[in-house]
């Protein structure tokens, strides 16, 4: 047996004793939803060929799934909302963040998503979601790249003015982790944290 499960089954057992009474009925969690796609609401509108790049990236997008030019961006469906295994993201939102309630301690943007490329979490603020066909994806302005001044991924800085990762300004949004980011912005960077899961640090 390893020391790591020697110490942490008869932890585990101890917690359940002290927290479960014979008497108490043990009921299923909660599902847990993995839907991601678009959102259709009453903003949905059709994609005006106005981004060049974004635009580019649609039409390679496109190609590489249908293998055919033949397709017009503007067949894209520009969406406000979106879910991410079952969490809803809105795009848009002011990247300083707003209180979703009085008793909220930190700001909250809905439009800041993070993910895992490269063997290190990215932040990234979305603009719009798009749906075309069976195809979701999040318009994204990459942030810069985040920095852990205490050596550890539950302090997390975005430096002002930092380097940005150099990617497609399009994601897949099966690519996005389902995490809500809070904010506190200061003088030089901004402070983020995730209310789910934890980044992956640089190595």
């Amino acid at each position: 047996m390893s020391n790591n499960r020697r110490y942490c089954e008869p932890s585990i057992a101890r917690v359940y004793a002290e927290h479960v009474r014979g008497t108490d009925r043990i009921s299923r969690p909660p599902p847990i939803s993995l839907e991601t796609r678009c959102v259709d609401t009453h903003a949905c509108k059709r994609y005006t060929d106005c981004d060049p790049l974004l635009s580019q990236q649609l039409r390679d997008r496109m190609r590489m799934e249908y293998r055919t030019d033949a397709l017009d961006t503007r067949l894209w469906v520009v969406h406000k909302s979106a879910k991410i295994g079952g969490v809803f993201f809105t795009a848009g939102e002011s990247i300083e963040g707003v209180k979703r309630s009085s008793d909220d301690k930190m700001l909250r943007c809905a439009s800041v998503i993070t993910l895992v490329s490269g063997g290190r979490s990215l932040y990234a603020w979305v603009s719009k979601f798009l749906s075309f066909d069976k195809i979701h994806l999040a318009h994204v302005r990459w942030l810069p790249f985040p920095e852990y001044p205490c050596g550890t991924p539950v302090i997390v800085t975005l430096p002002n003015g930092g380097r940005v990762p150099r990617l497609p300004c399009t994601l897949d949004l099966t690519d996005i982790d389902p995490s809500r980011v809070a904010i506190l912005s200061e003088d030089t960077c901004k402070y983020v944290m995730r209310l789910t899961g934890i980044d992956t640090m640089p190595v």
